[in-house]
């Protein structure tokens, strides 16, 4: 079975809907509702008037509450919301960066089903959402004029915006001719199509537009708490006293190591004697340095560097390196095993021979970095500390048949994909026939971006 490690998506993980609506049988003035009607057509109804129950056949409603946060609630819909959305990061992330596509039953580090690990993951999010929701209100915390406006008109907003991608969408594809239409019937398409592609969008992952509304409601309210515990004068704000007593244990746990190198590099030797000669260079520079200690070495490493280092990094210039980077076996090892000040030589790795040189810490070049791990993992710490004080640690998931749900969804989401492509000009009319052209439901969430949730507005 393949090990899969599911990605946690934790601070403002919002998404950011983009992309066309429903297409439209002819260019002539009354395709906005004719388009509604044969898009819609194709979509069970009971999938148009409850997602939630279409997709878990009954099992749940969108608006039953799966869990209650004080006086904050969590829907089905908002936790199937974060599974839906996670399902589809990690079908685009690992196919992107590795090729690899898996199965909802394939297995997990923990030995549950990828499917299951969703649906639990989903749950989860919701209520840590909602529990920093909660807390916010419990200690007075207000949403800014500017997220409770962003907020208010976040329905309208999106239909607009959706309404006028595909309207420009249609223009430019030839199924639309702008002089046909008055203002008044272009407002009234653009609402239509927009309003579609918006409920679209959303059952495409498994929620409503009141459980996304509820759900930026709580990002909103999750980000503001944070900014508030963790900005200027705030309870954990990262002074300087803070982050000198936090930075050991960051560099300890990421495995940070400063250093320097010099690469005698054997890939274009034509045999082992022409290696055996790069070994004998690299052995003779690092036994002459070898020799050195302080500011002389340091000073003979960086005309070395100049001299014989083919790694491309520039002589004299640190570097940092940490536990999860991609190095060619045997450099970070060999990093590892040195104090500062002292220098050492790899055996023969893929690329060659390297002379390193490790370097005291340098933490001004991870300042930034530790200060976003600070403030990611003590908040992460608070909210786990007040889901046990609100009583919602052992929250159970959803009772679901992963396989099933996930099934189904993906058989919706192909259809929604279908209703909403945008037909080509020269198949618009005739015999109705269609072709796809354009995309749809499923290419709407290409441009996800955490800073969305910062900003309420989606284009």
């Amino acid at each position: 079975m393949k090990q899969i490690r599911i990605l946690a998506l934790l601070l403002a993980l919002a998404l950011c809907l983009a992309g066309c609506g429903s297409a439209p049988a002819s260019s002539g003035a009354s395709s906005g509702s004719t388009s509604q009607a044969q898009g819609d057509a194709a979509i069970p109804q009971e999938a148009l008037d409850d997602v939630v129950s279409y997709l878990t056949d009954g099992a749940y409603a969108a608006d039953d509450v799966v869990a209650t946060v004080g006086d904050t609630a969590v829907t089905a819909a908002q936790a199937l919301y974060w599974t839906a959305y996670q399902q589809y990061y990690m079908t685009y992330y690992y196919y992107s960066n590795y090729g690899m596509t898996f199965q909802m039953s394939d297995q997990m580090e923990d030995g549950t089903t990828v499917g299951q690990s969703l649906l639990d993951f989903g749950v989860d999010t919701a209520v840590a959402y909602a529990v920093a929701a909660q807390r916010a209100q419990d200690n007075g915390v207000s949403l800014s004029e500017e997220n409770a406006a962003a907020l208010e008109t976040l329905y309208s907003d999106n239909v607009t915006s959706y309404g006028e991608d595909r309207w420009q969408a249609y223009v430019d594809a030839g199924l639309i001719n702008e002089s046909d239409y008055t203002v008044e019937q272009r407002a009234e398409w653009i609402q239509t199509e927009g309003e579609s592609f918006y409920q679209h969008s959303l059952m495409y992952y498994a929620t409503t537009p009141q459980a996304y509304q509820d759900t930026f409601t709580n990002i909103y309210y999750f980000n503001t708490l944070r900014d508030n515990l963790f900005g200027e004068g705030g309870e954990y704000a990262p002074t300087e006293e803070t982050m000198a007593d936090y930075l050991p244990t960051y560099i300890e746990d990421n495995g940070i190591c400063w250093a320097r190198c010099i690469l005698f590099s054997t890939m274009d030797c034509a045999d082992d004697a022409a290696v055996a000669e790069v070994q004998a260079q690299a052995q003779a520079v690092y036994d002459e340095l070898s020799a050195l200690s302080g500011e002389a070495l340091s000073a003979a490493f960086t005309e070395r560097q100049s001299q014989y280092d083919t790694s491309g990094y520039t002589a004299g210039e640190v570097q940092y390196y940490t536990n999860t980077d991609s190095l060619v076996d045997g450099f970070y090892e060999g990093i590892q095993a040195l104090e500062p000040g002292q220098v050492g030589m790899t055996e023969q790795t893929d690329y060659g021979y390297f002379i390193l040189l490790r370097e005291a810490d340098q933490t001004d070049d991870i300042s930034a970095n530790a200060q976003e791990s600070y403030i990611v993992t003590t908040y992460d710490s608070l909210i786990s500390q007040w889901t046990e004080e609100y009583g919602v640690s052992d929250v159970a998931g959803l009772e679901l048949d992963a396989d099933a749900f996930y099934t189904k969804l993906s058989e919706l989401q192909q259809t929604l994909s279908d209703a909403d492509t945008l037909p080509t000009a020269d198949t618009s009319s005739g015999d109705g026939t269609t072709s796809a052209g354009s995309t749809s439901s499923d290419g709407a969430t290409s441009g996800a971006d955490a800073s969305s949730a910062g900003t309420g507005s989606q284009s």
